[in-house]
């Protein structure tokens, strides 16, 4: 499958163990004066991707791009202008999040934001229970499943190369949220193959919240 992953990965009996995998392109990364530009996503079924299943939008945040941010993610103040307000796309992401798990890459920057604009514009408080790949990336290197040699990877591109995903121009949201599932997926088979009680584990192990590696750098993020 990938490098490092030992054949006889356990398969468990399929139960409705589901995931968001969420990437967001932001104006930058001022929670006082930056916004939401796009939210990409895509659904899991436990380590199942549903290609079927994506959400993707790009708003008008109502502040206008850094030049530095428009170099990224190459969306114009001309382009942004014309697509729809947040609040409308705010409650369409959130119809399609339900009660699920998100999962991100850095998801603590994504829901910093996410939490930040539901907040302001839909008047509610947004709390969801999250999952990190990037620690659970650190907790496997810790715990000798992936070689020690990979512990200083930590963008999006560079976790991606060490589990032989192919990745193209990152710095779109929907693409980055694939890329991202294709992780997760890698992280869930090398879990699966040392715990029966996996999806407990993933849970427990990749909250933000919980682990020393919520403190994260922004330019591993951009």
């Amino acid at each position: 499958m990938f490098r490092f992953l030992k054949k006889g990965v356990r398969e468990e009996e399929a139960i409705a163990k589901e995931f968001v995998v969420v990437d967001t392109e932001l104006t930058g990364l001022d929670e006082r004066t930056d916004s939401i530009i796009s939210i990409g996503a895509i659904l899991m079924k436990e380590k199942s991707i549903m290609m079927g299943e994506i959400f993707y939008r790009v708003l008008n945040p109502g502040c206008k791009p850094k030049d530095d941010t428009i170099l990224v993610h190459k969306l114009t103040p001309a382009e942004i202008e014309g697509c729809p307000d947040i609040k409308n796309i705010l409650k369409e992401f959130l119809a399609f999040l339900k009660n699920r798990i998100i999962v991100g890459h850095y998801i603590d920057i994504d829901l910093r934001f996410l939490k930040k604009e539901v907040r302001k514009w839909l008047k509610i408080d947004f709390n969801p229970r999250s999952i990190d790949t990037y620690i659970i990336f650190n907790w496997l290197i810790e715990r000798g499943l992936i070689p020690g040699k990979y512990k200083n990877a930590k963008t999006l591109a560079d976790i991606a190369d060490i589990f032989n995903i192919e990745v193209g121009l990152i710095h779109d949201a929907l693409y980055d949220a694939f890329i991202t599932a294709q992780i997760f997926q890698r992280e869930i088979a090398i879990i699966q193959s040392i715990s029966q009680s996996w999806f407990d584990l993933v849970k427990k192990i990749g909250e933000p919240g919980l682990h020393r590696y919520k403190s994260y750098q922004a330019q591993y993020y951009i």
